[in-house]
């Protein structure tokens, strides 16, 4: 055997080394973005559990069940009280949306759960008068305004 040969069996194995590496680094940057889809879903769910402890309060609750059933009947510190927890729950919501596309589980699960979830809150007849009274419309991102009118919307046609 040459030195040639032994040469181009060193490149070979340098070659397959290279090879298994990268695959290697394949294989942890998946590991490592799964963990991260994860952490990020675990991240969600413990936003959405803290979000509904709140209801823990009865007092809060009620304002929640009288709000929903009409927000304008409603005293001021109550309107605030519904409409911080309304918003808060929309942006968990929004959450949801947003993780769509990194979830743990199959794709557009996320969105069809946040979907899902504004049309059954805004069935509410009290969603709706928040939504229109607190101008969130004019300040949230379009893709979230879009879900809430698209399921009050629903929500009307169906009444």
């Amino acid at each position: 055997m040459t030195l040639t040969h032994i040469a181009d069996i060193a490149d070979l194995l340098a070659a397959f080394g290279i090879i298994v590496t990268l695959g290697f680094l394949v294989y942890e940057l998946r590991q490592n973005a799964h963990q991260t889809r994860l952490t990020n879903w675990n991240f969600t769910l413990s936003a959405l559990r803290e979000h509904k402890r709140r209801t823990d309060n009865l007092a809060i609750a009620d304002v929640i069940d009288r709000g929903r059933l009409d927000f304008n009947a409603l005293n001021g510190a109550e309107k605030i009280a519904f409409g911080y927890w309304m918003e808060e729950w929309c942006q968990a919501m929004e959450g949801l949306m947003v993780a769509n596309s990194a979830s743990v589980h199959r794709h557009d699960m996320m969105l069809r759960a946040a979907l899902g979830n504004f049309d059954v809150m805004f069935k509410h007849p009290g969603c709706p008068q928040w939504w229109r009274w607190s101008g969130q419309a004019a300040r949230w991102p379009k893709p979230l305004v879009d879900a809430i009118e698209t399921a009050i919307a629903k929500a009307e046609g169906d009444a």
